[in-house]
């Protein structure tokens, strides 16, 4: 019995990966920002189940709430007053443990770590400025986690100018402690990542530097538990020409951490996007090819539903042809050849991966450095074989779920609904109107598949 099940959710899985193309509609512009838009957030800020974005603007010092609509149409929701100057950093976390999530900034000008408590209900009326630091010197890169022992979420900061790094210890209530020291061996310390590197279940640090010159590094700090770090004896990477970050992730399928490093070059073409693989005596260094020559972020999710994380880069060149390009995992540690999503930007520094649209792929937000705008690129993600009614845009909402979904599409037929649970078994067939939502309230907890069975498709959705 379990052989049938386990081969049915393959079959399933397989039939819908075989017969399905990834594609991206053109650019959806959201909104013209504040100049120079230059870090960005996705996350559900006004609590009503849709994956909103906030923007935060080097030059005009603005940070932007856009509110989503659940079907990708976003408009601004509010602009919070802020004393900040060259805003560097945003992380949206729930820092009071209200269980909502909260707004922490940094700010380059005037060395500033602050923070926005958000409404007790969780409905994105935030409150004002609260002061974590003013003496971050040069405040730039910024990472959010629980640092020290307990559960509670503390705030990493480095700091440019100042050739440290430091973290800032939260009670649990949005009272903070510190600077604690991190390090202070690195000259211009930018980019820092918070993850668990070596598996002891403590967070560690991989930090990049940020001069305009080919001295830079990647480096890694393990952290012993307690907030106490130590840099290992050898670089990840050294002698690189303007870093923008580094990032973990697996990107070869064997189960163990690699580093992606966008380098994005002090001059047009000069960049690289490098993979550094552990091999237990160091990190070996390959080089990933781009059709542009200065890359500045770089991600890796599922975009095309197989089950396997692919790779998406963007471009933080004023003059490439390519600003936004993504490449398909084979499954085998190698990947396909690049396609293009967009080349229609000016320096899109960065993007966020989040399902906008409620269809439960994911999509792509940007924010363009030197065009000040905020678009997205819908995930058309689509069974292929169909007759035109099929390949009509259907969506699902809201995902995660307690009680009902709702549909979404242009057609006015009614069509059958089957949902299955991880195991194969039909839980739910029925016939539905695109006006009718579909009670799920006497599921269990955990992840379901709903297929359309007139339409040939399948979602994935999280029972609440």
């Amino acid at each position: 019995m379990k052989n049938k099940l386990h081969n049915f959710i393959i079959l399933f899985c397989i039939s819908i990966a075989i017969n399905a193309q990834t594609t991206f509609s053109s650019k959806n512009n959201i909104a013209t920002t504040g100049d120079q838009p230059y870090r960005m957030v996705s996350g559900d800020f006004n609590n009503d189940g849709n994956i909103d974005l906030i923007v935060v603007t080097y030059a005009a010092n603005t940070i932007e709430l856009y509110s989503n609509d659940g079907s990708g149409n976003f408009s601004l929701h509010s602009s919070l007053p802020n004393s900040l100057s060259g805003i560097t950093g945003i992380k949206f976390v729930d820092l009071n443990g209200d269980t909502f999530e909260d707004i922490v900034v940094c700010s380059y000008n005037n060395d500033k770590v602050v923070w926005f408590a958000n409404d007790a209900g969780g409905g994105g009326n935030f409150g004002t400025e609260q002061t974590i630091s003013t003496s971050v010197d040069g405040a730039s890169g910024l990472a959010v986690g629980t640092i020290n022992a307990g559960a509670t979420i503390d705030i990493a900061v480095s700091a440019y100018d100042g050739n440290t790094i430091v973290w800032f210890s939260n009670d649990g209530s949005g009272t903070f402690s510190g600077p604690n020291a991190l390090d202070n061996t690195l000259t211009t310390p930018d980019t820092i990542t918070l993850e668990d590197i070596d598996g002891d279940t403590d967070l560690d640090a991989l930090v990049v530097t940020g001069q305009y010159n080919s001295s830079n590094v990647v480096e890694i700090f393990r952290n012993d538990g307690t907030g106490f770090f130590t840099k290992d004896a050898s670089s990840v990477a050294t002698g690189l020409n303007y870093l923008t970050e580094a990032v973990l992730v697996d990107y070869d399928g064997d189960a163990n951490l690699d580093i992606l490093v966008t380098v994005l070059g002090a001059t047009p073409g000069t960049g690289s996007l490098i993979w550094y693989e552990d091999n237990g005596a160091g990190f070996t260094a390959t080089p990933i090819a781009t059709s542009f020559g200065n890359p500045s972020m770089v991600r890796m999710t599922d975009l095309d539903n197989d089950g396997i994380d692919d790779l998406i880069v963007s471009s933080g060149a004023l003059a490439d042809v390519n600003d936004l390009i993504w490449f398909k995992n084979n499954g085998t540690g190698g990947f396909g050849t690049e396609q293009v999503i967009d080349n229609t930007q000016g320096q899109a520094y960065v993007f966020e991966l989040a399902d906008f649209d409620n269809d439960t792929y994911p999509d792509i937000a940007s924010s363009a450095f030197n065009d000040d705008q905020l678009n997205w690129f819908e995930n058309q993600y689509y069974i292929l074989g169909l007759d035109d009614r099929d390949k009509d845009t259907f969506g699902v909402y809201p995902n995660p779920s307690s009680n009902i979904l709702n549909f979404k599409s242009t057609t006015s037929e009614n069509f059958d609904v089957l949902i299955y649970d991880l195991l194969g078994k039909k839980v739910i067939e029925t016939n539905k109107n695109i006006n009718t939502p579909l009670d799920i309230s006497s599921l269990e907890s955990g992840i379901y598949i709903l297929k359309l069975k007139d339409f040939n498709k399948a979602y994935k959705f999280i029972k609440q």
